[in-house]
C-alpha cells in the first residue's frame, strides 16, 4: 500500500515535472526571444521617431546618428544629428561609447544604410538602436524640421505679372557629390594647363587681351575683349556702390562667344554686397540664358554659410528678375527669422540686406539701362550669405585651402566642378563649344578654365568647397 502509494506519489510528481517543465520550456523561449530582441535594433517610422525626439520627459537620453555623407549632411539634417558616415563607422566606433545604453535613432537618406548602421551597432553591444524606415526624406515628407541653409527655390508665374515660390530643401535635389577620391578617373593633378596672359591694347573702357593655354606641348590662343557699356558710382559715409555692364567677346581661329556681364559692388560699413549677372544674347533684343550669383559677406565675424538656389520657370525681364530675387530674400529672412536656432537667426539680417541692396540694383536697371533691359528666356540664380572666415553651421567648416592649395574658391577639384556646372544651364554653351571645337584639349578642362576665366558660375563652384566635397 505504501509502495502504490509512493509509486502513485511519484508519478504524480513526474506528471506535475512534466506540466510545469511543459508550461516552462516556451516561457523559457520566449524569454530568449525578448533577450534577442532588445539586443537587436528596431525599426521606428518618423512619426515614432519624432514623438521620442520631442517628447524629452520619457526619452531623455535619445541620441540622433546620421550616416549618411559629409556632403548630404551639410545639405541638411535633423537638428542636434551627430555625422559619423556609414562607411566610418566601424572606426569611429569609440566616439558612441558614451552612448551604447541610450535610445539611438538612426537615419540615412532612404532607410537602406540605417538599416546597415543598426546591424553594426548591435553587433557592438549597443542595445537600445532605433532605425528610421524611409529616412530624412520620409521626414521631410512628413514636414517635420530639418536644419539647413540650403534651398531650392522655383520661381512660377500665376497670372497678371504674378509669382509665387516653390521653396524646398536643396537636399530633396542631391544627386551626388563627387570627387576625385572616389573617381579615380580624374587626371588633373598629373596633367597640367599653362596659361599666360598678355595686354595687347588697353583705353579707358576697353581692354585687349590675349590668352594662351598650353596643353601637353599644343598651344591654344584666344583673344578676349572687354569693353565696358555703362558704369555708375556713388559714395556716402557709410557706402559705396559701384556698377558697370561689360560686353566680352572671346574669339580664336575657329571660335567666336559673346556674353554680357553686369556687375553691382556695395562696399558697406557692415557688409559687402556683390551682385553679378551674366547673360548670353539670343540676338540684340533678347538673351538666350542669365546666372545671377549674389553674395553677401558680413563683417561682423559670424561663421555660418547659406546657399540658395533659384530657378526661374518662366521669362523674365532684367529688372523684373531684380524684382524676384529681392522678394526671394525677403521670404528667405521670414524662414530664417522664425528658426528657435540662433544660428539661423542670424541669416534674417543677411538675407534683409540683401534685398535691400537688390532693390537698389532693380531701380538703377530700369532708370539707366532701359536700352539692356530686356526678355531673358531662362534665368538662374544663387544666393549666398558667406562670410569672410567661411563655415556651414551645419557642419565642419570648408577647408582653409582648396584640394591643390590654392584659393579654395576656385581650387576644387574636376569631378565637383563638373558637377555644379552642370546643374546650371547658363555654361552649357561654354560646354558644348569647348566639346565641339577642342575635343583634343580634354574639354572638361577647357571648361573649368572658362569658368575661372570669366568667373561664369562661381557661385556654384563655391557652394563645392560650402559642401565639403572638395
Amino acid at each position: 500500500m505504501k509502495l502504490n502509494n509512493c509509486l502513485k506519489n511519484s508519478k504524480c510528481k513526474i506528471v506535475a515535472l512534466l506540466i510545469i517543465i511543459a508550461f516552462l520550456v516556451p516561457s523559457f523561449s520566449s524569454i530568449i526571444l525578448v533577450s534577442a530582441e532588445e539586443q537587436a535594433y528596431q525599426t521606428i517610422s518618423v512619426d515614432v521617431a519624432n514623438r521620442m525626439i520631442t517628447e524629452q520627459n520619457k526619452y531623455s537620453n535619445v541620441v540622433i546618428l546620421d550616416v549618411r555623407t559629409q556632403c548630404e549632411y551639410n545639405l541638411g539634417h535633423l537638428y542636434n544629428a551627430i555625422l559619423v558616415p556609414l562607411g566610418d563607422l566601424t572606426v569611429r566606433m569609440n566616439e558612441l561609447e558614451d552612448y551604447k545604453t541610450s535610445e539611438i535613432i538612426i537615419y540615412c537618406k532612404s532607410g537602406y544604410r540605417s538599416q546597415q548602421a543598426g546591424e553594426i551597432l548591435v553587433e557592438y553591444g549597443f542595445t537600445k538602436v532605433y532605425n528610421m524606415i524611409g529616412g530624412i526624406l520620409a521626414w521631410i515628407n512628413a514636414d517635420y524640421p530639418i536644419w539647413t541653409t540650403s534651398h531650392h527655390i522655383t520661381v512660377d508665374k500665376i497670372i497678371d505679372k504674378k509669382f509665387e515660390l516653390l521653396i524646398e530643401p536643396q537636399l530633396l535635389y542631391y544627386t551626388g557629390c563627387f570627387s576625385c577620391n572616389e573617381n579615380q578617373e580624374c587626371p588633373i593633378e598629373s596633367e597640367s594647363i599653362s596659361i599666360t596672359s598678355e595686354t595687347l591694347e588697353q583705353r579707358e573702357d576697353q581692354i585687349v587681351i590675349l590668352k594662351k593655354y598650353e596643353f601637353n606641348g599644343i598651344v591654344y590662343e584666344f583673344i578676349l575683349t572687354h569693353t565696358i557699356l555703362w558704369s555708375y558710382d556713388k559714395f556716402t559715409s557709410n557706402y559705396s556702390k559701384s556698377a558697370y555692364f561689360i560686353s566680352t567677346e572671346i574669339t580664336s581661329e575657329n571660335f567666336y562667344f559673346h556674353y554680357y556681364q553686369l556687375e553691382y559692388v556695395i562696399y558697406h560699413k557692415n557688409y559687402i554686397l556683390t551682385i553679378d549677372t551674366y547673360f548670353e544674347p539670343l540676338n540684340s533684343e533678347i538673351y538666350n540664358s542669365s546666372f545671377t550669383s549674389i553674395k553677401y559677406i558680413p563683417l561682423n565675424g559670424k561663421t555660418i554659410t547659406s546657399m540658395e538656389f533659384v530657378y526661374f520657370n518662366m521669362s523674365v525681364i532684367l529688372s523684373q528678375q531684380y524684382d524676384i530675387l529681392a522678394k526671394v530674400t525677403e521670404e528667405m529672412a521670414k524662414i530664417y527669422k522664425k528658426s528657435e536656432d540662433l544660428d539661423l537667426m542670424e541669416l534674417y539680417y543677411g538675407y534683409t540686406n540683401m534685398g535691400e541692396g537688390i532693390k537698389s540694383l532693380s531701380e538703377l536697371v530700369k532708370e539707366q539701362l532701359g536700352e539692356y533691359n530686356f526678355q531673358i528666356l531662362e534665368s538662374y540664380a544663387s544666393l549666398m550669405d558667406y562670410p569672410v572666415n567661411g563655415g556651414n553651421g551645419g557642419g565642419p567648416p570648408p577647408p582653409p585651402v582648396g584640394c591643390f592649395g590654392g584659393d579654395p574658391f576656385w581650387d576644387c577639384n574636376l569631378c565637383t566642378i563638373a558637377v555644379s556646372a552642370v546643374s546650371f544651364g547658363a555654361c552649357a554653351v561654354i560646354i558644348i563649344a569647348a566639346i565641339w571645337f577642342w575635343p583634343a584639349a580634354k574639354a572638361a578642362y577647357w571648361c573649368i578654365e572658362a569658368l575661372k576665366l570669366f568667373e561664369f558660375l562661381y557661385g556654384s563652384i563655391a557652394v563645392c568647397i560650402w559642401l565639403g566635397c572638395c
